[in-house]
């Protein structure tokens, strides 16, 4: 059997999408955890930044043996379901203790739980990365699946985002009040997702029979694969400039322009917005190459990061200005989203015709060892770059050092790494008719391959 290339119906796209909303809870409070924890149990964020950066050295050196599992494991009736399963199951129970600490948590409670989180998460991503490239073999149709993990996870982020605005919370910023019944929505939401996903999300399947890859394949996985370097390079950029992006801009909105109302409304809008921006890149990468579309997108939000260095504390109509802001933000990133997770899929057919190997769950595993390699190393070095400034969350104002630190580390030079990313996207090799083309060798090897064993027997 080869991996499907009809149209998915809604329900198996939305079955397959459902567990993207769960995995951005999990990574959802990453980004305000460690402000809410150094202000409320009086913390120091060199003291976090260096429980992050052991975190994600952990997650990193992990996500190639979790690469290499998801292969071993990949059940042949439920396919890559059941690790994926165990990873949510896992990363939902580690993250309510995360966003509902006991009194007197200190660095020892946030770095256990927040550590199991993530490691839950990189133990559903790959596998689910892996799986997302055995549902379609189609290159459009594949875009149209990222697509459908967007909807979902902007879903996520919608209830994220709705929980600080209801009714009968003390404050309508994001505090550990809102993080404890998010816990909860989180603690209900995850059986239904888990039993949707299982009973209506296509196994998939795949046309080259997956094999276990060594080290040295591995290596020559990174070290012969040209599109896969290329985009290696540009997740590298992208992940350094948004990591030092999102690692102080809550904070940069919250302690610096002293206008943290702004954060719930940035994510409920920028919701609505994403949906724009989702709905109209379905019709542009129907007429574009996928990475064309992904460079402009990637410019677009360095233009935005840019405008806001104009922003400073009392500016007028602050509020509305971040959350116009965000919504720009949140509709042309769509494209920065989608593209990736669809390429990898592209990336593991030309490895399957280059060297018989489609190794997907490899493949996965070497992007997310990247991603997680320096967008979290990034996150955890913006908090200890930051903090050279004289830079502390919850001051009443700031010195000029201090402002300056937050304004370039937040916004100046995550623009700078995000626009040559976007250089080198609009290079990649991999058009729409090279990949047609792609599809036909494997087709056709795995025609001979067949008709080699029918001779035989």
């Amino acid at each position: 059997m080869t991996a499907t290339s009809r149209l998915l119906t809604v329900r198996e796209m939305a079955a397959f999408a459902a567990p993207a909303a769960l995995l951005l809870l999990f990574r959802a409070a990453a980004y305000v955890i460690p402000a809410l924890y150094a202000e409320r149990f009086k913390l120091d964020l060199a003291d976090i930044a260096g429980i992050l950066f052991a975190m994600r050295t952990v997650e990193v050196l992990l996500q190639i043996p979790i690469g290499v599992l998801s292969d071993a494991t990949r059940h042949a009736r439920h396919g890559r379901k059941p690790l994926v399963m165990l990873g949510i199951a896992l990363g939902s129970a580690a993250t309510w203790f995360v966003y509902v600490p006991p009194d007197g948590a200190g660095l020892v409670y946030l770095g256990i739980w927040l550590s199991l989180a993530t490691l839950a998460g990189s133990l559903t991503e790959v596998p689910y990365g892996a799986w997302a490239t055995e549902i379609t073999n189609d290159y459009r149709e594949r875009a149209r699946c990222a697509s459908y993990q967007t909807w979902a996870s902007i879903a996520g982020k919608e209830m994220y985002a709705l929980v600080p605005l209801l009714w009968f919370l003390s404050s309508n910023r994001i505090t550990f009040e809102s993080l404890q019944v998010t816990g909860w929505i989180l603690a209900a939401v995850t059986p239904v997702v888990l039993l949707c996903a299982w009973r209506w999300a296509p196994t998939g399947d795949t046309a080259v029979p997956i094999d276990r890859v060594s080290l040295r394949q591995m290596a020559d996985l990174v070290l012969r694969n040209g599109p896969l370097q290329r985009v290696l390079v540009v997740l590298i950029l992208w992940e350094l400039g948004t990591g030092f992006m999102f690692g102080l801009d809550f904070m940069r909105i919250d302690s610096y322009l002293k206008a943290g109302e702004a954060v719930p409304l940035q994510s409920l809008f920028g919701v609505w917005a994403a949906m724009g921006g989702l709905a109209a890149l379905q019709w542009v990468l129907k007429r574009h190459e996928k990475h064309h579309v992904w460079a402009v997108s990637m410019t677009c939000l360095a233009c935005v990061l840019l405008a806001q260095l104009a922003l400073a504390p009392g500016t007028p109509h602050l509020v509305p200005i971040l959350v116009g802001a965000w919504m720009l933000v949140a509709a042309t990133v769509a494209g920065s989203l989608v593209v990736p997770m669809s390429l990898v899929g592209d990336l593991a057919d030309y490895e399957a015709l280059r060297s018989g190997h489609r190794a997907a769950g490899p493949m996965v595993a070497i992007t997310q060892m990247t991603l997680k390699l320096f967008g979290g190393g990034a996150a955890a070095a913006a908090l200890w770059v930051v903090s050279l400034f004289g830079f502390k969350p919850g001051q009443a104002s700031y010195d000029a050092t201090a402002a300056f630190g937050i304004q370039f580390v937040c916004l100046a030079l995550p623009a700078m790494f995000i626009l040559g990313a976007a250089a080198v996207a609009w290079r990649y090799p991999i058009t729409a008719r090279r990949h047609r083309a792609i599809v036909r060798g494997i087709e056709r090897r795995s025609r001979a391959r067949l008709a080699t064993g029918a001779e035989g027997a």
